[in-house]
């Protein structure tokens, strides 16, 4: 499984790879590798939110239950 700051540099790498794919694309929109490229961005952001949010869930499920709700109803 990837670390945070391995994803982080993946994330930068695949953002630049993207703004090249555009600026060498015939018709931007419908280029294909450009959307393919989007693609990966997308995913490995989606990655890094999913394990932050799951490391903030294991902190939260550290807190005792009447805490969490008090929390979350604020």
């Amino acid at each position: 499984m990837a670390t945070m700051d391995q994803l982080k540099t993946h994330i930068v790498k695949a953002k630049t790879e993207f703004s090249d794919a555009i600026k060498n694309a015939a018709d931007k929109k419908n280029d294909l590798v450009s959307r393919q490229k989007k693609k990966k961005v997308k995913r490995l952001e989606r990655k890094v939110a999913k394990i932050s949010a799951t490391a903030k869930m294991a902190e939260e499920k550290k807190k005792p239950k009447k805490e969490r709700k008090s929390a979350a109803a604020a």
